[in-house]
């Protein structure tokens, strides 16, 4: 590989080109027109096409711009829907052959299968091709129904009888159209597990517990983790390890960093596989992970994608003097008229970064639809867990009642 190799980044994600950028890489980033700009102010060339995850599109895109696969070292992407098309296009330039491994990482059904075999607990599940495929009457409730390519809990739905499953079918024929996922519903607190694996060993590990499992955002929940001291929780971690390392090895995942989603049941305690990603954590997560482990995972990433060792050479220890979370800031859905000011959301107790996605004259979405709709990202600190929980509460409830929007109907 060359000094400066050259990278082909599916889709634009500021903080990827940023660490390739780190590492001394020459990016390239497949684009939509939205984002080309963006992509260029921030140094890497581009390719533009209607939609960076369409394979087809970026062949496309490449050869009108006189390019080709071959033309690039490594073939790589950080986005959820990108993963799988960036591992296809890799494969197709002879870069690596990690399209089926890619695969068992992003698809959900895929994944329980491949872990299940493996002997981890997790859901059982069916696959609906259609929502006609579901009959009330002869379910088993409680169950969750949620698309195979979603994410971000966007139109996934608890069944919990035959009424409401009558209702979330309603709702899921205008939001999707499959084909679905039917899985058993684990009662259980969720937890955000997030680190880096290597050669297959588990270098990094930060288990957040979410204050809300991620499915009650529908019901007005709120969106926030708190990322645990492995010493005052050392037997959860130890717990999770297991979970975490053998749903790897189950998976073929050797080298990169993971987003993984897991379940402690009510009863008795056992660890549940939820799902998993390739990638690092949405949000700020990787904020919350530096500043509790002392670990970028951005950094991490462009370190295993360009094929380099990792940095972390010792299991890092945890922050001796705080605890971190993260957590989305809500509000109400319209046109937003007025809203605190960054410095104002600062200088609320604990918060030592906070980022806005929206600003007055933009429009506020209805935060219920899916956990990664938000006003903007906060990261909280406090002196343990129970702390950072209330601090994110409060600052929740103080924000959301702070964002005036228009009156519905005001153009």
């Amino acid at each position: 590989m060359q000094n400066a190799p050259a990278v082909l980044h599916v889709g634009w994600m500021p903080r990827a080109v940023a660490a390739l950028d780190r590492a001394g890489a020459r990016v390239t980033c497949v684009t939509a027109p939205a984002d080309a700009a963006a992509a260029r102010a921030a140094g890497a060339a581009t390719v533009v096409v209607p939609q960076p995850a369409n394979v087809e599109g970026v062949l496309a895109g490449l050869a009108r711009d006189g390019l080709a696969l071959t033309d690039y070292d490594v073939i790589c992407s950080v986005l959820e829907f990108c993963l799988v098309p960036a591992a296809v296009l890799a494969d197709l330039a002879g870069r690596s052959s990690t399209a089926g491994r890619t695969l068992g990482m992003r698809d959900k059904y895929l994944q329980k299968r491949l872990v299940r075999d493996a002997g981890v607990p997790t859901a059982a599940c069916d696959v609906l091709e259609s929502l006609d495929a579901l009959e009330p009457h002869t379910t088993d409730f409680p169950k969750v129904l949620k698309p195979l390519d979603g994410g971000g809990a966007r139109h996934t739905y608890v069944l919990t009888d035959e009424k409401s499953a009558q209702e979330c079918l309603a709702r899921a024929a205008i939001g999707g159209k499959g084909p679905w996922l039917l899985e058993e519903f684990i009662e259980g607190t969720e937890f955000q597990v997030d680190g880096l694996v290597r050669d297959g060993e588990i270098k990094v590990l930060s288990v957040s517990r979410y204050l809300q499992n991620l499915i009650e955002v529908h019901e007005g929940g709120l969106v926030a983790h708190v990322a645990l001291p492995p010493a005052e929780y050392s037997e959860l971690y130890a717990e999770i390890r297991s979970v975490a390392d053998a749903s790897f090895k189950a998976l073929g995942y050797v080298d990169g960093p993971f987003h993984l989603e897991v379940f402690q049941e009510a009863a008795g305690g056992r660890i549940v596989f939820g799902e998993c990603a390739a990638r690092v954590g949405g949000g700020r997560t990787d904020d919350v992970v530096e500043l509790a482990f002392g670990v970028n995972l951005r950094d991490e990433w462009a370190r295993a994608v360009l094929g380099r060792p990792t940095a972390v050479l010792t299991p890092p220890s945890h922050a001796a003097d705080a605890v971190f979370g993260g957590m989305n800031l809500p509000g109400p859905a319209g046109r937003v008229r007025s809203m605190p000011s960054l410095d104002e959301v600062l200088a609320r107790p604990g918060v030592v970064r906070a980022t806005f996605d929206i600003n007055p004259g933009k429009v506020m979405p209805d935060v219920t639809d899916a956990s990664h709709l938000r006003a903007g990202l906060a990261v909280v600190h406090g002196a343990d867990d129970r702390e950072v929980a209330v601090r994110m509460r409060r600052l929740a409830d103080w924000f959301a009642g702070r964002v005036e929007v228009e009156p519905p109907g005001t153009v």
